[in-house]
């Protein structure tokens, strides 16, 4: 008995481990692949290294913002969030049950992508895996938010279909709402988007049409005009994380160090600011912890870079083998190459519409309407601001580029705020602040200090709305939208093979489509 209870605790603390689930996938993969036993080898450690480093770094930005946010709350008395989904991924996969169930949402979504893009009309194979696995963490808060218990065996495996099966849809209608612009990007119809601000950049491609025929085409291009060579700093990511965290660092350690040597802030209420404050000299304090965050972000995002380094060749690899015309959806800066203008006016663009939002968001806190105060998250302004500019900008030119990318970061701003209202963040949820209490109170202030940045997450509305009229019915609709996918995807081929003059108009209108 003793030996059977310690082979269930070893099982059931083993399962609880993303990185060795993750990894059995890819040994899985490797060996359908027939790859040599030293490349499994390889790749399955590689997989099971790059998520322990994911949540190392996530411990050094946590350590980062620790220090930022009781600054930041003691000086203007406000609480800021700020939309960042590598850290707020990154902290939440500290809680084992929304890690392990996160990354079973992930695989089995994977596997329901390759479905749909074998049966229905959209061919699409999600290849942007560390933005999967942020989503699939994303669902997974939800459905738990709907009352479903994940130490209950039904119960997970209820959250595990439905999110599977909504992460499996979204996998092929995201990177279909984008294609008709991306054709127009990239000058051919044979690459697909794959990131978590599709429905962001699509918008931004209609805003440029919009533009393109107001202007009856008359419209110069972004690459027509040339950038001081000073500014190009900003393409480089860390140089440009680095130098806007560290202005919103000086925001709150400024005016907070001159607080605190007046002797402003009281000793009980705002003990953890002074306690920041004083560990040595404030401004130091304030330049390290600025340079901590964005080393943090860069350990994460190089663990991500290294386990979806193996297990997407090895999810391609299986797709190639079973799915013909399939469409390999990819990251976001395969088009910044084609308007590399366009990408810095998008940023600027995005995170002025970031500010704007943020002093909205201001308002609302004060009306009590909004319990935080949004803050500019620069991650999703540079990338999507980036990109959504490249999509404004090839129908819409400057101005495309510029008007795309601010709706897109005024969207930005309104997400995190729509699920702190939906109540499907910790820093709103009572049952997921109870989760991650249980889990480690010290982690308590940094993930009410996160959110989410991307438009795509709004996904997340489906079940969590619907899942107000009851947490079965948030259930059933991520399986109907999938099993509707299907259904579509069978009639379509029937269609087409049943009438060759439908099968030539829709032949057609794709080259019309590929010549625009």
């Amino acid at each position: 008995m003793e030996f059977l209870n310690w082979t269930l605790g070893f099982f059931k603390d083993f399962v609880a481990i993303p990185a060795f689930l993750v990894g059995i996938f890819t040994l899985i993969g490797a060996l359908i692949l027939r790859k040599k036993g030293s490349q499994v080898i390889i790749s399955m450690f590689k997989v099971i290294i790059g998520f322990l480093i994911l949540g190392g770094g996530a411990g050094v930005l946590v350590g980062s913002l620790s220090a930022f946010q009781p600054v930041f709350q003691a000086t203007y008395n406000l609480s800021g969030v700020i939309p960042n989904n590598d850290a707020f991924a990154g902290a939440l996969t500290k809680i084992s049950a929304i890690a392990t169930l996160g990354s079973l949402i992930m695989v089995l979504g994977m596997l329901l992508n390759l479905v749909l893009a074998f049966v229905s009309r959209f061919k699409y194979v999600y290849l942007s895996g560390h933005v999967l696995f942020y989503a699939s963490l994303m669902i997974a808060t939800v459905f738990i938010t709907l009352g479903f218990n994940p130490d209950n065996a039904g119960d997970f495996a209820i959250m595990l279909i439905g999110g599977a099966t909504l992460l499996g849809s979204y996998m092929v209608i995201s990177p279909a709402v984008q294609q008709r612009h991306m054709n127009m990007i990239v000058g051919s119809n044979e690459i697909g988007l794959g990131h978590t601000g599709g429905f962001g950049y699509a918008i931004s491609g209609y805003i440029g049409e919009g533009i393109g025929k107001l202007m009856k085409g008359k419209v110069i291009s972004t690459e027509a005009i040339k950038f001081p060579k000073g500014l190009y700093f900003f393409r480089n990511t860390l140089v440009s994380l680095s130098i806007t965290v560290l202005v919103f660092y000086i925001f709150a350690f400024l005016p907070g160090g001159i607080l605190y040597e007046l002797g402003k802030f009281d000793a009980v209420n705002q003990a953890s600011a002074i306690s920041v404050l004083s560990q040595r000299n404030w401004i130091v304090t304030m330049l390290v912890q600025a340079f901590v965050f964005t080393a943090g972000v860069e350990i994460m995002l190089s663990g991500v870079r290294l386990f979806i380094g193996e297990l997407i060749p090895t999810f391609k690899g299986i797709s190639d083998k079973l799915i013909k015309d399939s469409k390999a959806a990819v990251d976001c800066p395969v088009v910044f190459p084609y308007a590399p203008n366009a990408v810095l006016i998008g940023f600027i663009s995005s995170f002025v519409a970031g500010i704007i939002g943020m002093a909205i968001t201001i308002g609302l806190n004060y009306g009590g309407l909004l319990s935080v105060i949004i803050l500019p998250g620069l991650i999703p302004h540079f990338f999507l601001g980036a990109t959504s500019g490249v999509f404004g900008n090839v129908k819409g030119g400057i101005v495309g580029a510029i008007v795309g990318p601010f709706v897109h970061g005024i969207i930005i701003t309104l997400v995190p705020a729509i699920f702190i209202w939906g109540k499907w963040v910790p820093v709103s949820s009572e049952t997921l602040s109870t989760l991650v209490i249980a889990t480690d109170p010290s982690i308590t202030s940094t993930i009410n200090s996160l959110n989410w940045g991307d438009t795509d997450y709004i996904i997340g509305a489906l079940p969590g709305l619907f899942g107000l009229i009851n947490k079965y019915v948030g259930f059933a609709v991520c399986v109907a939208l999938y099993i509707g996918l299907i259904i579509d995807g069978i009639v379509y081929k029937f269609i087409k093979k049943n009438k060759p003059e439908i099968n030539k108009e829709v032949k057609e209108e794709d080259k019309v489509t590929q010549q625009a």
